[in-house]
């Protein structure tokens, strides 16, 4: 024997009286008829509801403009993402929570709709501000870098000085007494070697203590308008020798447009010079058959970007953080001492320069140096 199903004869849509005036925009969705009713607050806000007011529309692809649907209407929780055109016809961000309203087989639902406008503008505000904070945050530890290894530097100038003259007096002594024995007929073929030893590693210890001099002095030489392109050309020049000697080629590239910097060009030169050695000792230390260092220099803004990059061992994370570092180095005892780079930076720091490492073990280093430009509109022509 056959069941016949009973069909279940649809409820009115019946409306508390709470909802029509509640503070806050209120739908009710009747799914087995399509019925839909708003309050107040909702027309005064979105604008009329209609029979056809959420029908199926076309799909604007957008995760944050999806509009707002009759098949929306009955999914219990909450959902964002959602548009609805406000009583300007003007499209707004919406949150709806839908929750059963009544009977479960009346199959009706209360939706509560919320216009989010003001909270995504508060959450763009905030994800904007924390971006903020990220990129001072990363500027300040690049400062305190900065001023931890100005520190450094000033707390060595302080004894540099008077190490400087201590140590010489007696070394001169030394070295001079130590050459005129060398050339004594006295001595036997053994001594002779020794002595040639001392000599040997006095003048070693005089060019420390003459680095130890250049570092913590005061030049008096005044900044003045200065040629990039001319400083490079003859730092490249006085280095040649060494470079072909080790097989290692030097490319140069300048902007037509470089204006003058102002620096002190024996001292800017020295920069560079220490530059080139710092490159070549990696080209070397890495065994490449043909070494190569390029050195360009392009007009930024109110800058010169100068970079010098080469094809040698490369550095790791902790030699980068320690490069500038007064005594720091990666060369064997008696080969140097440490003091080039960190030179170079205390004069790079009075030019008012800024100067940034990239490098990886195996493939090279960059140096990127950039150098405020000087007020005037004048070019590189003059030293």
């Amino acid at each position: 024997m056959a069941v016949k199903k009973l069909k279940l004869q649809s409820q009115p849509l019946l409306i508390p009286d709470g909802l029509h005036d509640l503070p806050t925009a209120v739908m009710l969705y009747q799914k087995s008829t399509g019925e839909i009713w708003a309050n107040s607050y909702f027309e005064s806000s979105f604008g009329p509801v209609s029979p056809t007011r959420f029908e199926v529309q076309k799909n604007l692809h957008l995760i944050h403009e999806r509009p707002l649907q009759n098949s929306v209407l009955s999914l219990i929780g909450r959902h964002e993402g959602y548009v609805l055109q406000n009583n300007k016809n003007v499209k707004v961000p919406v949150s709806i929570k839908i929750t059963q309203y009544g009977e479960a087989n009346q199959e009706t639902f209360l939706v509560m709709v919320e216009d989010v406008t003001e909270k995504l503008a508060l959450e763009k505000e905030v994800i904007q501000n924390h971006i903020e904070l990220q990129k001072a945050f990363e500027q300040q530890k690049n400062t305190q870098k900065a001023l931890l290894q100005t520190s450094k530097l000033a707390s060595l100038g302080e004894m540099a000085s008077g190490i400087a003259h201590e140590l010489n007096q007696p070394l001169q002594a030394i070295l001079g007494f130590s050459q005129e024995l060398d050339h004594s007929e006295k001595l036997s073929p053994q001594s002779k070697q020794f002595m040639e030893e001392i000599v040997n590693a006095s003048r070693h210890m005089a060019g420390i203590i003459k680095n130890f001099r250049l570092f913590v002095r005061n030049s008096n030489e005044e900044l003045s308008e200065t040629s990039i392109q001319h400083v490079i050309e003859e730092s490249v020049t006085l280095s040649k020798h060494s470079l072909m000697q080790k097989n290692i080629d030097v490319f140069t590239h300048f902007a037509s447009d470089l204006p003058l910097i102002e620096a002190n060009p024996t001292e800017f030169k020295q920069v560079i010079i220490n530059m080139i050695g710092n490159s070549r000792d990696a080209i070397e230390q890495a065994g490449t058959a043909r070494g190569k260092i390029e050195i360009t220099a392009e007009h930024k803004k109110n800058t010169i970007e100068l970079k010098i990059r080469d094809n040698g061992c490369g550095m790791d994370e902790n030699t980068r953080q320690k490069i500038f570092d007064p005594f720091f180095t990666t060369k064997e005892v008696g080969k140097g001492t440490g003091l080039g780079m960190s030179i170079s930076y205390s004069i790079l720091k009075k030019m008012n320069a800024e100067i940034s490492i990239q490098s990886e073990v195996g493939k090279g280093t960059e140096f990127t140096i950039t150098l405020p430009i000087l007020n005037s509109n004048a070019k590189g022509a003059k030293l």
